[in-house]
């Protein structure tokens, strides 16, 4: 079974979101996502786009499938302060009947070739730590796991913790000395 590789477009952004609907119930999240087909066009295929993607679809001699989408990675570019230009792979996901068939594999490899062309000396991709499939197979690629290897932990703010550290922390104790206290939270005020 042959697949081609090529840049997603705004129109399959509906056969996208359920690929990332499909990925985020695996990971158990799905009831904690909030982008839709519109905020999918507008943040990846509008004038400032967010993000790039990569389709991966059945090749033109499947009868009667060709052009189905089978997976798909997305990526964005960054910086980072020791590497410069970077990339971080958001979601690579293939459908469970065509995986172990190289498809993640030349999905990852292309993204990798299109960071290069852009100047980019490093990759991130988070994986959590159950889902032994996917970290055996990144470490397979060559990829460390900087949590073991550096002790780096990855961080993240939701919409709400945002908000109040946004609201909260403008000019209050962070612009008057305050200081976190031992447990590593704020003395008086916590966020959400």
């Amino acid at each position: 079974m042959r697949f081609i590789i090529r840049p997603a477009q705004s129109s399959d952004c509906d056969c996208l979101l359920a690929m990332i609907h499909g990925i985020a119930e695996y990971h158990n999240v799905l009831k904690e996502m909030k982008i839709n087909v519109q905020e999918l066009r507008d943040d990846g295929f509008g004038e400032k786009a967010a993000f790039e993607c990569l389709l991966a679809e059945l090749a033109p001699e499947q009868e009667g499938e060709q052009g189905r989408p089978v997976g798909y990675i997305l990526f964005f570019f960054g910086y980072s302060m020791t590497a410069g230009r970077m990339v971080n792979v958001e979601n690579l996901y293939v459908h469970s009947e065509f995986r172990g068939r190289g498809i993640g594999t030349r999905l990852m490899s292309e993204a990798v070739k299109l960071a290069l062309a852009k100047g980019c000396r490093e990759l991130k991709f988070i994986a959590v730590d159950w889902n032994r499939v996917t970290t055996d197979w990144l470490q397979g690629l060559g990829v460390r796991d900087q949590t073991q290897a550096s002790m780096w932990h990855c961080f993240e703010l939701d919409e709400a913790a945002m908000r109040w550290l946004a609201e909260t922390q403008g000019g209050g104790r962070a612009a008057s000395g305050g200081a976190l206290g031992p447990d590593g939270e704020w003395p008086s005020q916590t966020p959400p």
